[in-house]
Order: C-alpha cells, then sequence, then structure tokens
C-alpha cells in the first residue's frame, strides 16, 4: 500500500533503474562521478577504507565482536559486503534492486565466503533469530520511509546476536527550516523533485528524529553503546550513526 509517499515495489523500480543505469554513482553520489566515472578498483576501495574505520572504532570502544557473521542491510553492487569479508568468516549483503544484486554477484571476489540476496519484504524473515555477529547499513535507510526503516531495526535485533553489535546511520533532521516546512506540507512531490534537478534522479530523503530511534531501540531490547554525528550525512541534514548491541 501507498500512503503518502512511496511504497516498496516503486522503491524496487527505482533503485533497479539505478542500477541499470548508473550503480555506482547511485551509491556513491559525488558530482564528479555521474555518468559512469567510478573506476570499479576506486569504487570498491571506499568500501575498504569505510570498513577498516568502523572495525578499528569498534575497538577502540573495547568492544570485542565475535567474526563469525556480518550482514551488509542494503548492499548495493557489495561495495562494503566485500570489505567486511576481510574481517568475518562469512558476509550476506541483502538488497531490494534485482540489478544491484546481479553486479553484486558479478564484482564478488570472495566466492561462497560473500553471499548476496534479494528482499522485497518489509522484513528479514529469510534470516532467523540471533544470526549476526556484526550488522552494518550506512546511506540506505534514509532512503525509505520511517514506517518502513523503523520495522527494519526491530529486525535487526531480532536477528542480531547475543554479544554482537547493529551499526546504522540514519538522519535525524534537516538543518533548513524552509525544507523542515516544505517536507511537513508536502513532503514527497517537492523533495523528489529537488532530488531529480541535484542528482537527475529521484532519491527520497527521510529522516528519523534522534530520540524516536533511541526510544524504538529501547522498547525492542537494544542497548545504545554509541551514537555519534554521522561523517557521510548528505548536505542540509544532521545524522548519526548508531551502535547498538542486545539488553
Amino acid at each position: 500500500m501507498k500512503v503518502g509517499g512511496v511504497n516498496l515495489k516503486d522503491l524496487q523500480k527505482k533503485w533497479d533503474e539505478f542500477g541499470e543505469s548508473d550503480p555506482f554513482w547511485s551509491i556513491l553520489s559525488s558530482s564528479e562521478k555521474k555518468g559512469g566515472k567510478w573506476q570499479v578498483e576506486g569504487f570498491f576501495g571506499t568500501g575498504v577504507k569505510e570498513i577498516g574505520e568502523v572495525i578499528n572504532y569498534v575497538e577502540s570502544l573495547g568492544i570485542n565482536v565475535p567474526r563469525k557473521m556480518a550482514l551488509d542491510f542494503g548492499c548495493g553492487v557489495g561495495r562494503l559486503t566485500q570489505a567486511l569479508a576481510d574481517y568475518f568468516d562469512e558476509v550476506v549483503g541483502i538488497d531490494i534492486s534485482p540489478s544491484m544484486i546481479e553486479l553484486a554477484n558479478k564484482y564478488n571476489r570472495y566466492g561462497n565466503k560473500c553471499i548476496y540476496y534479494l528482499n522485497t519484504a518489509n522484513d528479514l524473515k529469510l534470516f532467523p533469530d540471533n544470526r549476526f555477529n556484526l550488522i552494518y547499513s550506512n546511506i540506505t535507510l534514509q532512503h525509505m520511509e520511517p514506517r518502513y526503516s523503523k520495522n527494519y531495526i526491530k529486525e535487526f535485533l531480532r536477528i542480531l546476536a547475543p554479544q554482537g553489535i547493529i551499526i546504522f546511520q540514519l538522519p535525524s533532521e534537516s538543518t533548513q527550516t524552509l525544507r523542515k516546512l516544505i517536507r511537513h506540507i508536502i513532503p514527497t512531490l517537492l523533495l523528489n523533485f529537488y532530488n531529480k534537478v541535484r542528482y537527475g534522479g529521484t532519491m527520497e530523503m527521510y529522516g528519523i528524529y534522534k530520540d524516536e530511534v533511541l526510544r524504538l531501540l529501547r522498547d525492542n531490547g537494544g542497548k545504545i553503546l554509541e551514537m555519534k554525528k554521522d561523517q557521510y550525512a548528505v548536505k542540509g541534514w544532521i545524522s548519526f550513526r548508531y551502535f547498538v548491541t542486545k539488553e
């Protein structure tokens, strides 16, 4: 059902189009890389750098995460999934777009150590409880309506193994007062137009207030280990990265 926004079927169609037209740029939307200008090694190299920084930061917090299974939620073409395979025995990437999953398998250098799944449901029922030691999601939840992202966050907690950690990024609010007002009145039409002009396609942006995210986590058995402003925040948004385990 579509209620004042984009349903999962439409979201899948849109990201499948991005996967067919300019997949690397749609994931890392640098203006100078638009039009197929990303080089494969450079693109995947950003994933190696990002995951290396994340692992080092987790270790600096004194958190020892078992290195058995990791999940990359919103894996796209596997930029971060493959980087996680350098640290975990098995890594799973999941995405809503068939074209992205096809490319992820094409670029996979880790064989059966790195497995990709297409998922078009508003849940993660294809995975059992307590499955993953690390669940990671960056620049993904921000592109879906809160009714969907909230449910996925609940699912993260369900499939997280004891002593595991969830790390996800999500915008909290816009820094532009006018844009806040516009978003409240007619969010989809104007913001989609803005994104079409700026990015050449519709990349919907959604945020959930920080306090609401924290309450959601606590109400569903999550324990917040760390929260910090996120360096990957989209311009004009305050974004946070959450580090969460189970109570």
